[in-house]
């Protein structure tokens, strides 16, 4: 693998044609270039400047009169894994006090880097930055000549230059015992986050039926593979549809809008509707539940078929009734089928109204979800599940409790489409208690009143002598649910806000004085206009790529915190982050690739380092969400993302406090190589090493172990996630037909094929041999190492 990543190097270095017109040559200077926002639109002129350059014949002269904003941008591809530097010439002549000109790297994850030039100095400058090129390698060359500003701007000489470093050198890696928190990692830095959205939640439960009540479903307004994004099974005549008459009709209906309404004049013929899609498991029996009225002298049936047979049913659903009724038959699978079709018909003549139709396999988990998504989301041990996102702010959380009968599909406003509403906040608050996580609800507050917010923490957290816990009482669960973790509105950032916020929190206390509380985005005003109550202030990160830029905000709310709550224990809960909340479209299967979970477990490690400031971190999405989700379930079947397994054993720090560690490279900050977090755990007696490394070679590691620690007996357990291919590629992914081609590994060797050069007791020639060990981390994963310490 290190003649691999040599190579990379050397055909990049053989193509210094890398930047499309770094030297703006040319009677169109810009060209290469892409303008944002366009010159025009920003006030700012351009020109060649033959007399003020530093190579070639001409640089590239641009001009603002006025202050105003301007980048100019080119994207590249570069070799994973690599480093480069970006480097340029400019000069500047600009009022006192403005912001200057500048030079940065940049991909959908976040900046990688970037340089400002000095604006005492009015002659030229060279400004460089370093950075390590992430997954999938898209990087942007960002030259920002005006931020705000006015005056002159010259640019010339933009090169990008791969830098040479020697992957065979072993890196010296030093573990103190020095913790860097007071408090240890919570296991809710390892939380997930639902919302109600498009698939999300539909992927999730056993309930197969699409558009159970006719409604209107409008398109999706956002999408990743557009093409298959959203199953089309349509409800579609069937029968004797040559004599029936169809309609959705608005007179009357059970639920919604309208029902189907099916018109049959003659006897002796059966006529209704069918939809395919349908997964059965032999064995398995399915739970038919609809509502139907009639008129005239029917019968109606329902029956699961498919490759020319009968795979459940026919089963009878009875005689009709002028009154709407609800009518239920369990109809077992005699086999297995991935694309069984569903059909309701009846004889006539007469008519048939339908509506609220749903189908359940009946070993669904707490009677809705599926048993493989729940199986695989406790074996995580998330310790919190957030319920909440842009869609709670439309959501009526009231309108969803009780049974599923009575519970109108609402359209989703923020994502379109429409939701069956099979899913509300009680039903999340059972998962998580099955699974024995802790919720966390996100309380709608755009349109809502304090009082609003407070019935909502009532009705989980009331007795059931109170108003709203009697109706959670009389919906069958009389015990409060003793809900602790609330936030109130999601990614609200205005002034209304923050005036309301006292009035919120001080109604949600009083209903509850035990509940702890989350901010809406974190900002001073927030802090100091809840009047004490809020124990949480919640950014979201999804720029997780820039790990610099992350710390410097845990930092700087740190700071904020510390200035004006002095004396309160508030601490942070970063309700959403990921590597690109905003990539939509094919960019967006960046999320399910191996290289994502680098960047996020690289984003971890820096969670463990500020544990005494972070305790909450829900990664965004759990499933499905357009290739966000760490499940992607479809009927039948799921696929674990590589996400999936590095979440699953980071939570196996809880509990642990984070370690100084000094290393050896030259390198400094974020481009070291692999990043590293050590962790002790709570009894001293098992130190954990997570290693994260982004590169095509093989990186070797000796760590030192502090005596104060204790002696490196043995190694307890190893966990690799990396690629199962010969040749690793950071942007492998699992499918349905390939799951596992991302894995997780544990055992002696970190992944088939690779040398058993590790152990715990190399490096005897060493002043204290007995506290150091080798080890060698494949290229693009990750890895825990879990090892026993033993005090002298």
């Amino acid at each position: 693998m290190v003649a691999t990543h040599l190579l990379l190097l050397m055909a990049a270095a053989a193509n210094p044609q890398v930047v499309v017109n770094g030297g703006f040559e040319g009677e169109q200077p810009i060209t290469g270039w892409t303008a944002s926002p366009s010159p025009q639109k920003s006030g700012v002129t351009w020109r060649a400047d033959t007399h003020m350059f530093k190579e070639g014949k001409q640089a590239l002269l641009l001009t603002a009169v006025h202050a105003g904003s301007l980048d100019l941008r080119q994207e590249v591809y570069l070799p994973v894994g690599a480093l480069w530097r970006l480097s340029a010439w400019v000069k500047s002549e600009m009022p006192q006090n403005s912001r200057p000109p500048g030079i940065s790297t940049g991909t959908p994850s976040g900046s990688q880097g970037s340089a400002q030039a000095i604006p005492e100095k009015a002659e030229w400058q060279r400004l460089e930055v370093l950075f390590r090129v992430p997954s999938p390698g898209r990087i942007n060359i960002h030259l920002t000549p005006f931020d705000k500003a006015a005056g002159r701007v010259w640019l010339d000489d933009v090169q990008l230059e791969p830098v040479a470093e020697n992957a065979e050198t072993r890196e010296t890696v030093r573990i103190t015992a020095k913790k860097l928190s007071q408090r240890p990692i919570d296991l809710k830095q390892g939380g997930q986050f639902i919302e109600p959205l498009c698939d999300l939640l539909p992927s999730m439960i056993a309930q197969q039926v699409r558009s159970t009540s006719f409604e209107e479903d409008p398109p999706w307004k956002v999408h990743f593979k557009n093409e298959m994004d959203r199953p089309f099974r349509p409800w579609y005549p069937d029968g004797a549809v040559h004599v029936a008459t169809y309609s959705l009709d608005p007179e009357n209906p059970f639920n919604g809008k309208v029902s189907q309404k099916i018109e049959l004049p003659i006897g002796r013929a059966w006529a209704g509707i069918s939809q395919d899609g349908f997964y059965l498991e032999e064995g398995h029996s399915y739970k038919l539940r609809l509502h139907l009225r009639s008129q005239g002298d029917v019968k109606v049936r329902a029956w699961l078929h498919g490759d020319g047979e009968t795979l459940a049913g026919p089963a009878s659903l009875g005689a009709g009734s002028q009154e709407w009724r609800a009518a239920e038959v369990s109809l077992p699978a005699s086999d297995s089928a991935s694309n069984a079709t569903l059909t309701i018909e009846f004889s006539g003549p007469g008519t048939l109204w339908l509506d609220r139709i749903y189908l359940i396999d009946e070993n669904a988990v707490l009677g809705l979800w599926r048993p493989d998504v729940v199986n695989a989301l406790k074996a995580m041990n998330p310790g919190i599940i957030r319920f909440g996102g842009s869609e709670i702010e439309y959501f009526e959380w009231d309108k969803v409790l009780g049974d599923w009968d009575h519970r109108a599909p609402a359209l989703n406003t923020a994502w379109g489409g429409i939701n069956e509403n099979f899913v509300g906040v009680e039903e999340f608050v059972q998962l998580c208690r099955h699974i024995g996580a802790e919720p966390l609800i996100c309380v709608r507050w755009t349109g809502r009143k304090p009082e609003d917010a407070a019935a909502e923490v009532e009705y989980f957290n009331g007795a059931a002598s109170t108003k709203w816990g009697g109706l959670r009482a009389r919906n069958g669960h009389a015990e409060p649910y003793a809900v602790k973790y609330w936030q109130v509105g999601n990614e609200i950032d205005e002034k209304q806000y923050e005036a309301s916020l006292l009035s919120f929190a001080t109604a949600m206390k009083t209903a509850d004085p035990s509940i702890k509380l989350l901010s809406s985005f974190p900002t001073s005003k927030m802090l100091k206009s809840d009047g004490g109550y809020l124990d949480y202030l919640s950014p979201h990160d999804y720029s997780v790529g820039d790990l610099a830029d992350n710390e410097k905000e845990f930092q700087n709310l740190g700071t904020m915190i510390r200035r004006d709550a002095p004396d309160r224990d508030v601490r942070l809960a970063v309700t959403e982050w990921n590597t690109t909340g905003g990539a939509w479209d094919l960019h967006r299967g960046m999320l399910l690739t191996l290289g994502n979970a680098l960047a996020c477990s690289r984003y971890q490690n820096l969670l463990h380092r500020y544990s005494d400031l972070v305790e909450i971190a829900n990664r965004s999405n759990l499933s499905d969400s357009f290739g966000s989700g760490m499940l992607q379930p479809g009927p039948g079947w799921l696929v674990l993302t590589p996400v999936y397994f590095t979440q699953s054993f980071y939570q196996r720090a809880a509990g642990s406090f984070p370690l100084e560690i000094t290393r050896s490279t030259p390198l400094s900050g974020y481009l070291q190589e692999p990043d590293l977090s050590a962790t002790l755990s709570p009894d001293g007696k098992t130190l954990r090493l997570y290693a994260v490394n982004s590169t095509p070679a093989e990186r070797h590691v000796r760590f030192v172990v502090e005596a104060a620690l204790g002696e490196p007996r043995s190694l307890v357990k190893q966990f690799v996630v990396a690629d199962t291919a010969e040749t690793a590629e950071p942007e492998a992914m699992n499918t349905r037909d390939a799951p596992s081609r991302v894995a997780l590994f544990s055992g002696p060797a970190a992944r088939p094929g690779m040398a058993d050069t590790n152990g715990l007791f190399h490096g005897r020639d060493e002043p204290d041999p007995i506290h150091a060990f080798v080890w060698n981390f494949p290229p693009f994963s990750v890895t825990l190492l879990e090892v026993e310490l033993a005090k002298r």
